[in-house]
C-alpha cells in the first residue's frame, strides 16, 4: 500500500507529488487499484485490512490519500460518485469507478470488490 500525505512546510511539493503518484497507479495498464480517502482511525483499520487483500498481489494496487488536497480539482468527486460515506473505491480495468466501500467493510467484502473489477464478474 503507498499512504500520500501532506508535510507541514511541505505542502505545495507533497501535493504535487501525490497528485503525480496518483495519476500514475490510476493510469496503470495491468493493476487493479483501490483508493481510499479520509484520515481517522476506522479509515486506519480499513486501509491495513485493504492491503491484506492487495499487497499479496502483484495486480492490485491501493493508494491510500490521507490529505484530501492530493486530489486534482474533481478528481475526487469523479472516483467517489456521491458515496458521501464510501473511504474506498476500487476502479476497474479501465481506470473506472466500479466498488465504493466504507470504512466498516470486511476483507471478504474488500476482496469481492477486487476480484470483481479484475473479471467484471458480480461477486
Amino acid at each position: 500500500m503507498r499512504t500520500l500525505t501532506v508535510r507541514s512546510g511541505h505542502e505545495a511539493e507533497d501535493v504535487a507529488s501525490g497528485q503525480a503518484i496518483l495519476l500514475e497507479a490510476i493510469n496503470h495498464p495491468s493493476k487493479t487499484l483501490m483508493v481510499i480517502r479520509f484520515h481517522d482511525p476506522d479509515v486506519g483499520r480499513f486501509a491495513d485490512k485493504s492491503a491484506t487483500r492487495s499487497d499479496p498481489f502483484p495486480w492490485r494496487e491501493t493508494v491510500w490519500v490521507t490529505d484530501r488536497r492530493i486530489f486534482a480539482p474533481g478528481q475526487e468527486e469523479d472516483l467517489y460518485k456521491g458515496h458521501a460515506a464510501a473511504c474506498g473505491v476500487v476502479l476497474d480495468m479501465r481506470n473506472e469507478p466500479l466498488v465504493w466501500l466504507e470504512a466498516d467493510a470486511t476483507s471478504i467484502a474488500i476482496d469481492g470488490a477486487f476480484r470483481r473489477a479484475e473479471t467484471g464478474a458480480v461477486v
